[in-house]
Parts: C-alpha cells; sequence; structure tokens
C-alpha cells in the first residue's frame, strides 16, 4: 500500500484575501483522451486537494484552431524555442506546430493555506503527458516542459520554487533603470511578482535574491511597500509598488507585481 501524498505546506502563510491561480496546456499530436476521460489521478495527489474548483477542458483543431494557435505563437513561441528546441530532439517544436489536441488544466483557489492546487494541477499534466502529450506549457511561469519530463514527475517530490516560477534577466538595460530582473508566476502561490533593475554585474547575485523571496512568498510570507529587506549584510532592497511603464518597465507580468529598490 503506499503512502499517502503529503501537501506542500506553508508554515509561514499569513491570509491576504488573493485568489492564487495555475494553468497547464498540454499539447498532443491528436486526441489521447477520445471517450475515457478517466485520468485516475488517485494515488498521485493529497488528500484535500481542490479537486472541485478543477477546470479541465480538451481543445482540438476542428473547434479551436484560434484557441490553440494563441499558446504556440508569438511571445510564447520565442520560448517554446529556448525550452524546447534542444537539438537532441529537433522534432519537438515541429510537433508542436502540428499538433491537433491540447487540455486545459485550471485551477483558481482563494488565498490556500497550502499548495496542493499545485500538486493538483500537475497531476492532471504528468497523467496527460503519460497518455502521449508530448509538451506542456505552465502558462502564468511562461514556460514549456517536454512530455517526458512531466510524466516522470514523482507525486510524492517536495516544492522547488524554482520549478514553479520563472526568473528572466534582461540582456538590453533600460536607461535609468538598469538590467530589469523580475520572477514571473507567483500568482500560483497567491503572492505578487517581484521586479528591480540592477547594474549587469549585479544580475546574478539580484537572481538569487529573487529565488529566496520567491520561496519565502511561496511558504506564506508577506512583502508589504515600504519594508525594507537586508541581504548579506551589505545590501538593502526597498518594497514599492510596481506601476509600469512609470517606476519601471512594463514586462506584461500577469498579475500585479512589487518593485525592489536597492537603497
Amino acid at each position: 500500500m503506499s503512502s499517502p501524498i503529503e501537501p506542500w505546506a506553508r508554515p509561514a502563510f499569513r491570509p491576504t484575501g488573493r485568489p492564487a491561480a495555475v494553468a497547464l496546456v498540454a499539447f498532443a499530436d491528436d486526441d489521447i483522451l477520445g471517450a475515457d476521460a478517466d485520468l485516475r489521478l488517485s494515488g498521485t495527489v493529497p488528500a484535500g486537494a481542490p479537486v472541485a474548483a478543477l477546470d479541465f477542458r480538451g481543445h482540438h483543431v476542428s473547434g479551436s484552431a484560434e484557441w490553440i494557435d494563441g499558446w504556440r505563437t508569438g511571445g510564447l513561441r520565442t520560448v517554446a524555442e529556448r525550452d524546447l528546441g534542444d537539438p537532441a530532439r529537433p522534432g519537438d517544436l515541429a510537433r508542436l506546430d502540428a499538433a491537433t489536441s491540447c487540455y486545459l488544466a485550471s485551477i483558481e483557489v482563494d488565498d490556500p493555506a497550502d499548495l496542493t492546487h499545485l500538486q493538483l494541477a500537475w497531476a492532471v499534466a504528468s497523467a496527460l503527458a503519460r497518455k502521449g502529450a508530448f509538451a506542456v506549457l505552465d502558462v502564468y511561469a511562461a514556460t514549456w516542459w517536454a512530455g517526458p519530463a512531466v510524466a516522470a514527475l514523482a507525486p510524492d517530490r517536495p516544492f522547488t520554487v524554482q520549478q514553479e516560477v520563472s526568473l528572466t534577466a534582461e540582456t538590453e538595460p533600460t536607461p535609468g533603470f538598469g538590467h530589469t530582473v523580475h520572477t514571473r508566476g507567483l500568482v500560483k502561490v497567491g503572492r505578487p511578482d517581484l521586479i528591480t533593475g540592477v547594474p549587469v554585474d549585479d544580475i546574478q547575485h539580484t537572481a538569487q535574491i529573487l529565488n529566496h523571496l520567491g520561496r519565502m512568498l511561496a511558504e506564506g510570507h508577506l512583502l508589504e511597500p515600504g519594508q525594507h529587506l537586508r541581504f548579506d549584510g551589505e545590501r538593502t532592497l526597498r518594497v514599492e509598488p510596481y506601476a509600469p511603464g512609470d517606476n519601471a518597465p512594463d514586462v506584461g507580468l500577469n498579475d500585479h507585481a512589487l518593485l525592489l529598490v536597492d537603497v
């Protein structure tokens, strides 16, 4: 008898009233479910996971061509070239272009005290990958996963913020702001994304700071405007509201964000 799946806990959880949302889009060459829509999730999600909040839908080119193309063109296509364009798997992008079916698993929950909604969403994606989905888009993090990697996800794996929240550092600086470094996907844990601007020599250290803060937010901590954060005994960041296009570049974040300013 297998052991129960432990929930991804938030030991520092503080309520905010904000929702958390996750959306995963799995691409397949053709219809991989047919009349059998049972994904057989038993034993792959924790007890108490918000199954009632799961919105699961299949889409096929015959009736949803424009909807499907919206996930594999434009900026998301550029990200797919980065994430799926491995020379060792040159067929992945061609399959993405030719795919006739995709499946959306989305969940929105109010102010979750744990992260079982993420475990549930990935369990659905993993089941789809085992049935033949070859690529999965994490919508809010804007990252692509190869199907075999999703199929191999262990249900009892620990939470890892780097797998749930992406981090971007712009190679070109913005005058007066510096190189933009920001998270994407903290809405998945019901927290605002983080953005800052730094000189090129500070990008790596700043990325480490954002990963650390992302993990804290996933655990349930809060950041508030006006708060000062001290790192390594020598660097202090002040938390401010983010006004895209005003006090920082507009990077198209899906949710509201907080600006971190060196002081």
